[in-house]
């Protein structure tokens, strides 16, 4: 029997959902030790996991070199995930991190230089594309089911109802990167040039970015318009692409969480008819994750969110930010 793969979580916000993802998968990874720099945070969370106290921390360094684990999860805020990716990577540690890996192009790319010349694995959790609607419509793209994405629209409310946590373009990194992850995932291409804006509405509450709205040219010409925000009133989520014999569109409740439906639109005297969404792989999209990212470690294939693939989504983003500074389209590098 192979050893399970030890890991840390750090950050006891988002990563309690990585702590029941890594205790429910316990052929696979030993959780041995949890991190946050508060300790009212710390003891709750260990009370509510019935962890014992010697597995929580509330300094990194520490838990990288008392903990003798194998791998980190990096679960805090965005902008905090640069250095502590970094200091994982040097300490020889596989790493899993929450999206976005880090807020810029080019120390992402260093980073996962760096990790390739310590022979560590990077993934990053994309979770969305694992849902089932998503898989259909990839499933659908992908097999030229209805020939090509000629154009497309993707519109997400979110109606978060507060900020995000103080970042740089905050909406962008926060949710728009899972949107245009989606968007690349279904579509089974790349975003090869993009033209938007983070901005704040008129009447907004925010102090920072709520909305980005923009147009993306995949590899095959096909363009997507897109309008994303979390400071919506109710939520909502349509992506629909026109193919060359048919509109195929997914739909869901809330956003990205809520109940998914898919249609397809053949003949335009009928409109669109209900199409059957493929079945699950795992319910768990956060453990679908870990698990590829366990076998990539255990010398199984590169997952489609390694830190390399995941390169395309923060391309686009910085693309975007480029954009609404710039005012012109950027290329996707």
């Amino acid at each position: 029997m192979v050893d399970p793969i030890r890991m840390i979580v750090v950050g006891l916000g988002r990563g309690k959902s990585h702590i029941r993802t890594i205790t429910s998968l316990p052929e696979q990874f030993e959780l041995v030790g949890v991190v946050d720099l508060n300790t009212e945070i710390l003891t709750k969370v260990l009370e509510e996991f019935s962890l014992p106290e010697s597995l929580g921390y509330t300094s990194y360094d520490d838990a990288l070199e008392q903990s003798a684990c194998d791998g980190v999860v990096i679960a805090t805020w965005a902008r905090s995930h640069q250095p502590l990716v970094e200091q994982a990577l040097m300490a020889d540690k596989h790493v899993l991190a929450e999206k976005p890996f880090v807020l810029e192009l080019e120390p992402a790319k260093r980073l996962l230089d760096l990790a390739e010349s310590r022979n560590r694995k990077v993934v990053i959790n994309q979770q969305w594309r694992y849902m089932p609607a998503q898989r259909t419509i990839r499933r659908l793209m992908r097999d030229n089911t209805y020939g090509e994405a000629q154009i497309a629209h993707f519109i997400g409310y979110k109606a978060r109802g507060s900020e995000y946590p103080d970042s740089p373009y905050s909406q962008l990194w926060q949710m728009t990167v899972h949107e245009v992850d989606s968007i690349i995932s279904m579509l089974n291409q790349p975003v090869v040039e993009a033209y938007g804006h983070a901005y704040k509405p008129p009447k907004t509450t925010w102090n920072r970015e709520s909305t980005v709205t923009a147009e993306m040219t995949m590899r095959n010409g096909c363009r997507v318009v897109m309008v994303s925000t979390s400071d919506s009133r109710a939520h909502g989520c349509e992506f629909r692409i026109e193919c060359e014999k048919a509109a195929v569109v997914m739909r869901n409740t809330r956003c990205m969480g809520g109940e998914e439906t898919v249609f397809i639109g053949e003949d335009r005297t009928v409109g669109l008819q209900p199409y059957p969404i493929d079945p699950e792989l795992d319910r768990s999209m956060d453990a679908q994750v870990a698990r590829s990212f366990s076998s990539w470690i255990r010398g199984g294939p590169e997952p489609e969110t390694s830190g390399r693939n995941n390169l395309q989504v923060l391309g686009v983003l910085d693309a975007l930010i480029k954009s609404g500074e710039s005012g012109k389209a950027q290329k996707v590098g």
